[in-house]
Parts: structure tokens; C-alpha cells; sequence
């Protein structure tokens, strides 16, 4: 997400922000009131100021035309690295580029919004026809690297304290190209109707304990390794209907989202949900990773 070289604002360009901490920026004027009144970026401070973080101020810099601080992005590399900024600039503009109203979770207490978010959010979202204080918002984010490593059962909590408080758990992927793809994570419950006395119960050998609930649920499980995961799963009699779910066990779920990526993108294309189930405190949870509507696939702007 290439930016402005940074230095005096050019003609029709927002001057560039001042320094007010670690990764923090204010701006005052017009544009203040602007960004926040339009955009509800950053929080408002008295004397008609705007404080933005790094990551806003670099998509206020290609999509607001505000000018960077001179040197700003040299010295940010020499300090602190630069690439989990860039990452999570990439996500923001993902989202915000389609007019969806993005406040980041930090920003929450100060400006005063109700609710609260999970500690491992990264911000709330609303659609783009709505006010940040005039109603919920619709979705929490939080955003991965595509190399990051995936610890099934806090997700599954995640998404479950983020649904209970009716918000739509959604995770944008960052690539090394900084390009986003967003997919959202909900807690199943997949039951059927199937008669395992007609139909068997499948393949035993591997995890037992799974497979026992999938048959008390009334699923009817069958090999997936055609689509790379453990299990098919049917709701119905086999000819009946075609398989709604894949199923895989934590154990050989996929490790980073990379792989996540793949996973779920293949059991869309052949109409399914893709599962991954393990057992916490004597129950067996299921947890859907499944891609979001045509509207709702926030990734970067074509370039």
C-alpha cells in the first residue's frame, strides 16, 4: 500500500498530521471535522482536532489526500519495522474502501460508543449507510497474517461472544502482496436425519469420539479426501441430497490461514461448509469458516 513520500502537502493536499505518540497523529482544520463527520475515522478532539493512528492516517494519505510527516515512513522502519503497519493498513483499506465505517476497538472507550469488543478484536464495523452513534454496528474484525498460526478454540470463543452480541465475526487475511481476503467463522451446530441403521456409520478407525457425535446428530459421514479433509457429511440418506458439510478434526485442521484459505474456498465452490470440531469440556463444538457474500468480500481495490 504505496503512499505519499511524505513532506510539504502539494496543491489540494490535506498538511500533513503532527506527531502525538507512538504511532499517533492529529490534524485540526476542515478536514478534521471531514474525516470524522464522513468517514467516522479516528477520534475527535477538542479544538477541532482529529487524532488518527498510523494505519488511518496512511489510507487518509491514498484515499483522502492528506499529506504524510516528512521522513515519517523511513523512520518508522528504522524503529519499529514497517510490514505489520502495511498489513494492517492493507485490511483497513479493504474495508473502508467500499464506505464501511471501520473504528478500531482501542478507540471504543474514548469515543464514547456503546458495547464493548473481545480483546483480540481489531475493530468494529458498519455499514456504509449508517452512523457510528446511531446504531450497532453489524460485524467485529480482526486481522491475520497469512503465515499466522490458528488456535481453533479461541477462535470458536471468539466468534461466539462476537455472535451472542449480534455482530458478524469477520477475519481478513493479509498475504505478503498485501492483498486481503475476508472470510467470517460462526459456531455450528449441524444436525440430520439420517438412520444409521440403514446406512452405517462409516469409517471408525479415526477419531472415534467425533465420529460418534456426528452419528448422534444424525449425520452421515463419508470419506472427503476428494475435497482434502477428513470426512463428508450428510444430513439426509445418501441420493437423497448432496453433502452440505466437510469435517475435519482440530488435529489435522489446517495450521495458518494460508491454508484456511484454501480449505474454505474449496468447499464453496462445491457448495459446502467447511468444518473443523473438536471436543472442550465433555462436548464436541463445531466451527464454520465460510466466505461471505458478493457484497461483503472486503479486499483491496484492484490496482
Amino acid at each position: 500500500m504505496g503512499g505519499d513520500k511524505g513532506g510539504s502537502a502539494r496543491a489540494g493536499q490535506t498538511e500533513a498530521p503532527e506527531a502525538a505518540g507512538h504511532d499517533e497523529f492529529l490534524i485540526d482544520g476542515p478536514a478534521a471535522q471531514r474525516f470524522w463527520d464522513k468517514s467516522a475515522l479516528g477520534v475527535p478532539q477538542s479544538g477541532n482536532r482529529l487524532l488518527l493512528s498510523a494505519a488511518e492516517v496512511l489510507f487518509c494519505n491514498r484515499h483522502r489526500n492528506l499529506a504524510l510527516p516528512e521522513g515519517w515512513e523511513s523512520a518508522r522502519m528504522e524503529q519499529d519495522g514497517i510490514t505489520d503497519l502495511l498489513q494492517e493498513a492493507a485490511a483497513l483499506e479493504a474495508v473502508r474502501t467500499p464506505g464501511e465505517k471501520v473504528v478500531l476497538a482501542r478507540n471504543l472507550e474514548s469515543l464514547g460508543l456503546p458495547g464493548s469488543a473481545s480483546a483480540s478484536t481489531w475493530a468494529l464495523r458498519w455499514a456504509r449507510t449508517e452512523r457510528v452513534k446511531n446504531g450497532p454496528p453489524e460485524g467485529e474484525l480482526r486481522w491475520v497474517e497469512a503465515s499466522e498460526a490458528i488456535d481453533w478454540r479461541e477462535l470458536h470463543e471468539w466468534a461466539s461472544r462476537t455472535a451472542a452480541a449480534d455482530r458478524i465475526p469477520e477475519v481478513l487475511i493479509v498475504d505478503n502482496d498485501l492483498d486481503v481476503t475476508t472470510y467470517r467463522l460462526s459456531s455450528c451446530d449441524p444436525t440430520g436425519e439420517v438412520s444409521h441403521a440403514e446406512n452405517g456409520e462409516g469409517d471408525a478407525s479415526h477419531f472415534p469420539g467425533l465420529l460418534q457425535d456426528v452419528l448422534a446428530r444424525g449425520l452421515l459421514p463419508r470419506s472427503g479426501f476428494k475435497y482434502g479433509t477428513r470426512w463428508r457429511l450428510y444430513d439426509h440418506p445418501l441420493g437423497v441430497t448432496h453433502a452440505p458439510y466437510l469435517l475435519q478434526h482440530e488435529d489435522e485442521a489446517p495450521s495458518d490461514w494460508a491454508q484456511v484459505c484454501l480449505s474454505a474456498r474449496m468447499s464453496t465452490g462445491v457448495n459446502k461448509t467447511w468444518l473443523c470440531g473438536f471436543e472442550q469440556t465433555g462436548k464436541w463444538c463445531y466451527l464454520a469458516v465460510t466466505r461471505p457474500p458478493p457484497d461483503a468480500r472486503w479486499s483491496n481495490p484492484r490496482r
